[in-house]
């Protein structure tokens, strides 16, 4: 019996075994896979599978992810990571997997899912799901640059035990408010870095209320104005140890009252990049654990403040880019506590401090400094011999002079970079001396280091980026140069007297993106490049063959600046392998022929200079895909035609145009008004006739001060700037030059163009009248209509322009007086009115008095100063004060007959009054009393006598005056 219930009992065990082996995956059991002893969730296999199918993966980064027995094990796929006795799915480390796609729902069956990174991958601009609020026990959640949209759901104020946030660098909504965020009690990680918090107007107040943050990173974020209150500074974190608040205009020194009171465990602080102004506080001295402070990009002013020497932990300081300024001694005193023996990183570029360098001996711990854009003066070597340590220096920019010698540099092992361009240097390296450092940077711009190319320039193998522009060299590039194993991505050697070739450059230096080697004396052919090159400068030399240069190279460049050369052939008919061009330079060559239709493939150009060549033909249609170009220069060519309409309405982006002495006819169409961006318009030396259109007010950018700076991944453009960009910075600057006729003389403009605004249809065959809505244009500083047949009277309200600077309208026809508010153009420097027919007094004020008659002649009816023609009424006045001007003559006694004429004139007006009255009186006397009239009659017969000698005598006095 008991055998049988025994049987029956291991039976039933096994029964109940099999069925849970059935019911497994649907009771969401676990089941061993492998020997790893790791066991996994069935439904939390099911939702990641889910999730992989709601992404693209093309780089097969999840493809250990699948149902095949072999991948049953969800444990082990790539980027999971379980509980070793559960199963359950604790962390998905997925960030910068590449993938695409969106946040699949099927996520919110990992009940158990703490940590969450999906950074760097591309969810197309959906929105963060709302469901991942529910995931209750997440602590780590990273979405940075995941590229997601829309607003943040307030349900990831429900995740309290959450630690680590992070929702930088996405697209997401204008934040109206944190409010969600001060539920999150536990955190200690935040970093909402690039979101639009422009109207969070509480945003203080919440990361104020979180007790455990340790970590705040809120750059570039549009923040609102700081305001403090006493709650602040109760409910102030303590915990703080890194705080990025860089890159907020609207921050201002109102935060620092925050920071008082927040926490002395700050470590890490950044408030570069803002609008922080006056003196730098002494704050930061209560900070006793500070290491990095960032206060560049500022407007701080004075000096260092003695609180920022006494931080012994402080070995970052960067205060570039500010208005600090006073002597060096005074500016350096501060910094001689405790700091001077940590400070590792001091970067004071782009100040006003001035004087001669200090000497560094008290800072022996430096390994970075950067004393750049200041007014140093004096010699170098012996200030900074004794930093051993240094690995980064750079003194560019200053007064600086002295030898830079090889015993200098020897005592820097660890340097990697080394930046002292714009000096007065003067190198001595032995032609065997071999550096103990390796440079990544070397930038010696004017310093003198020729005739010779340096030649312990081959003892470095990792330089990045080398410029030796304007260093006097006269030598040919040695061959060894372009052997070297180098990773150049920049090469300078412009501004020199280099000779010699270039070799087929295409496989040397595989990795160079700026290659600069204009300003030499190279010849030759133009040489083959490497496909990587992205900006090449070659202009001012002696190259030839355009031809077989353009057509045989299909790379990526976007700069391309061939001018100043021996180009004398048609332009290539080869622009289609070329259209990542944003600048195209051919202009002061001997180009001849029409401009290829090819041209309109560069649908990237944002420049064009084909100037001073000898261009002819029409310009062609193809050029209406330059519907980005800014800048266009084809001056002083054989150009004829029209000017095409569709140059406003395709080119509206247009800033500068000039078409300067060319052979264009025909009339200036309406549609050039809709160049609203345009700031330097130059038709001038044509022979384009008809009206100039009325419609110029339209031109918005000489009507309003605005910004015309267009940004895009790669490049800034200002005006006639050009600079690019790369993850290293700012490393190439090169311009177009643009001539202007400007004060009556021709000036080549490049990087100084600044707020030009400026008008130019001289020497045409223009007819009508100046447009009254030319007086709009109030930022123009310069208009020239000379030498044109216009007609009828300068504008009345021309003084309205009151930032002109030069003003011609010489060898017209305009007729009628000058506009009385001509006198308001305080600033004009430069005025022709000649050889018209203006007629009038010239308006009495500082300016038009202060130019050469010259620029008023021809102008018969013109008088009054500074032409010596008297006006009519000038005249008229003379003749009436000649007795003046007679006195003045005899001897000084103007003032003394001035006043004997006010006497006798107040005498005969008195005379005059009293002899009306007298006389009534008199007669009504002598009608009533007889008596009277006997004594009246005597009188007059003893007054006869007075009254002839006294008419006698001023008569006489009268006639004298008048004679002479």
């Amino acid at each position: 019996m008991a055998l049988i219930m025994g049987i029956r009992s291991h039976r039933l065990l096994f029964a109940i075994f099999t069925l849970l082996l059935l019911l497994k995956p649907a009771l969401g059991f676990i089941s061993k896979v492998g020997d790893d002893n790791v066991w996994c969730i069935e439904r939390e296999r099911q939702a990641l599978l889910e999730f992989k199918e709601s992404l693209i993966d093309n780089t097969n980064m999840l493809s250990s992810w699948g149902s095949e027995d072999a991948k049953k094990n969800c444990c082990s796929w790539e980027g999971v990571h379980c509980n070793n006795q559960t199963g359950h799915v604790l962390e998905l480390h997925l960030d910068f997997y590449g993938l695409r796609g969106k946040i699949s729902p099927s996520l919110i069956e990992l009940h158990h899912l703490t940590y969450l990174g999906l950074s760097g991958n591309d969810f197309n601009n959906s929105q963060i799901p709302k469901f991942i609020g529910s995931l209750s026990n997440l602590k780590f959640l990273d979405l940075n640059g995941a590229n997601l949209s829309g607003p943040i759901p307030f349900q990831l104020g429900n995740l309290s035990h959450l630690q680590y946030l992070d929702l930088s660098w996405n697209n997401l909504k204008l934040v109206q408010n944190l409010e969600w965020l001060s539920h999150l009690v536990s955190i200690e990680h935040l970093d909402l870095s690039n979101l639009n918090l422009g109207v969070a107007n509480d945003w203080l107040k919440v990361v104020s209320g979180l007790p455990n943050l340790s970590e705040l990173w809120l750059y570039n974020c549009s923040l609102p104005l700081a305001t403090t209150s006493p709650l602040l500074h109760i409910n102030s974190s303590k915990s703080l140890t890194y705080l990025d608040l860089s890159n907020n205009p609207c921050i201002n020194s109102s935060v620092f009252s925050w920071l008082l009171n927040s926490s002395t465990n700050l470590a890490y602080v950044d408030l570069s990049s803002n609008q922080l102004q006056g003196s730098i506080p002494n704050v930061f001295g209560n900070m006793n654990s500070l290491e990095r402070l960032f206060l560049h990009d500022n407007q701080f002013e004075g000096g260092i403040p003695k609180s920022l020497g006494d931080i012994c932990t402080l070995y970052g300081l960067y205060l570039s880019s500010n208005n600090l300024n006073g002597q060096v001694l005074e500016f350096f005193h501060n910094l001689q506590g405790c700091t001077k023996d940590s400070l590792e990183i001091l970067h004071l570029g782009g100040n006003q401090i001035k004087g001669p360098m200090p000497k560094f001996a008290k800072f022996p711990s430096l390994r970075e400094l950067d004393l750049s854009n200041n007014k140093f003066n004096g010699s170098v070597a012996e200030k900074i011999e004794t930093l051993y340590k240094l690995e980064f220096l750079d003194l560019r920019s200053n007064m600086l002079e002295g030898i830079i010698s090889e015993s200098l540099l020897s005592n820097f092992p660890n340097l990697y970079y080394l930046e002292l361009s714009s000096n007065s240097f003067t190198s001595n390296f032995s032609f065997d001396w071999i550096p103990p450092f390796q440079l990544n940077d070397l930038y010696l711009r004017s310093c003198k280091l020729g005739p010779h190319f340096p030649n312990w320039i081959k003892t470095q193998k990792n330089l990045i980026f080398l410029d030796l522009s304007n260093t006097r060299i006269s030598d040919t590039i040695p061959t060894w140069f372009w052997n070297l194993p180098f990773e150049l991505h920049y090469l300078n050697l412009s501004q020199n007297k280099i000779m010699g070739r270039l070799p087929n450059i295409s496989n040397i230096f595989s990795n160079l993106a700026i290659l600069d080697f204009s300003s030499n004396r190279f010849e030759g052919p133009l040489p083959a490049v490497s496909s990587n090159l992205t900006s090449l400068n070659l202009s001012k030399n002696k190259f030839s063959g355009l031809n077989s240069f353009m057509c045989s190279i299909i790379g990526v460049v976007m700069h391309l600046d061939l001018s100043s050369n021996n180009l004398s052939e048609e332009i290539p008919n080869c622009f289609m392998h070329w259209q990542e061009l944003e600048i195209l330079n051919l202009a002061h060559n001997k180009l001849f022929g029409e401009i290829p239709r090819s041209i309109g493939s560069l649908m990237q150009l944002i420049a064009l200079d084909l100037s001073n060549n000898s261009l002819s033909g029409e310009l062609p249609c193809s050029l209406q895909n330059f519907t980005m170009l800014r800048f266009m220069n084809l001056r002083e060519n054989k150009l004829s035609g029209r000017i095409p309409a569709w140059i406003g309405e395709t080119m509206s982006s247009l800033i500068i145009l000039s078409l300067r002495s060319n052979k264009f006819h025909g009339s200036i169409g309406l549609q050039i008004c809709l160049l609203i961006h345009i700031k330097y318009l130059d038709l001038s030396q044509n022979n384009i006739s008809g009206t100039i259109p009325h419609c110029l007010n339209n031109f918005t950018a000489m009507a309003h001060k605005i910004s015309d700076v267009m940004t895009d991944k790669y490049s800034t453009w200002n005006g006639p700037e050009y600079s690019f960009y790369t993850d290293y910075g700012k490393y190439s600057d090169s311009s177009l030059n643009i001539i202007v006729g400007w004060k009556g003389n021709v000036y080549e403009y490049g990087k100084n163009f600044g707020e030009m605004r400026s008008i130019d249809l001289a020497n045409n065959k223009l007819t009508g009248n100046i447009p009254e809505g030319i007086s709009s244009l109030i930022e123009l500083k310069a208009l020239n209509l000379s030498g044109n047949m216009l007609i009828g009277i300068i504008p009345k309200n021309i003084g309205k322009l009151e930032q002109l600077e030069s003003l011609d309208l010489s060898r017209n026809r305009f007729s009628g007086s000058l506009p009385a508010s001509m006198v308001g153009l305080h600033y004009l420097g430069y005025l022709d009115l000649s050889y018209n027919k203006l007629s009038g007094r010239i308006p009495t004020g500082t300016q038009l008095q202060s130019f050469n008659p010259s620029k008023f002649m021809g102008n018969a009816g013109l008088c009054g100063p500074p032409l010596i023609e008297k006006c009519p009424e000038d005249v008229t006045s003379n003749v009436g004060g000649s007795k003046n001007h007679q006195e003045d003559r005899d001897g000084g006694r103007k003032n003394h007959q001035g006043n004997q004429d006010e006497f006798w004139k107040c005498l005969y007006v008195g005379i005059g009054f009293g002899f009306a009255a007298g006389f009534w009186g008199v007669c009504v006397s002598l009608i009533l009393n007889r008596s009277w009239r006997h004594a009246y009659f005597l009188m007059l017969i003893n007054l006869k006598d007075w009254l002839y000698v006294t008419i006698v005598v001023h008569t006489k006095i009268l006639l004298k005056m008048f004679h002479n």
